[in-house]
């Protein structure tokens, strides 16, 4: 087991949805039209999900590794 792995995916998967649940509060105050906000809140979907894959990507091989 690999500890240095798992905490670097344990904190990508928290940054993750920390990222996730700030986006959703901030939202509502951004005024941009509905296509732009739509462009953002995919961009964010996109970043949120490569965290998460990531981090639980690093978690697994820490564990087997």
């Amino acid at each position: 087991m690999n500890v240095e792995l798992v905490v670097f995916g344990a904190v990508s998967i928290a940054a993750g949805f920390a990222l996730a649940y700030l986006s959703r509060h901030l939202y509502p105050r951004l005024e941009l039209a509905d296509d732009a906000l739509d462009s953002v809140r995919l961009l964010t979907t996109l970043i949120v999900t490569l965290l998460a894959l990531a981090g639980l990507g690093l978690v697994v091989i820490g564990l087997t590794w």
